[in-house]
């Protein structure tokens, strides 16, 4: 998996509309056959611990952070709660700017 296709997968699964983090993430994960571990929907785990398990589905998740940073998507929440925070296209994403 290399960053640009993940961030075109994820663009790809993204709606106009709000998406919980945690649904992009399965869907990208379903994509690439990375299996999701089902508990960090509800657990966000802080950068200070290890993260439990799932190291693919941590860079998608870190690869969505990058796509909010290069404003290519908007975020609404803490990204690091996937069950809890969204993301949705950008207007310039949209736009194919």
């Amino acid at each position: 998996m290399s960053p640009d296709e993940v961030d075109q997968a994820i663009l790809a699964f993204c709606k106009p509309q709000f998406l919980k983090v945690a649904r992009v993430i399965m869907d990208v994960a379903a994509a690439f056959k990375v299996p999701f571990p089902i508990e960090r929907i509800f657990i966000a785990v802080p950068k200070a611990r290890e993260k439990p398990m799932g190291t693919d589905v941590d860079f998608i998740a870190d690869r969505i952070k990058a796509l909010v940073k290069a404003k290519k998507l908007e975020s609404a929440g803490n990204l690091d709660g996937w069950g809890s925070s969204e993301i949705r296209l950008s207007k310039k994403t949209e736009q194919g700017t």
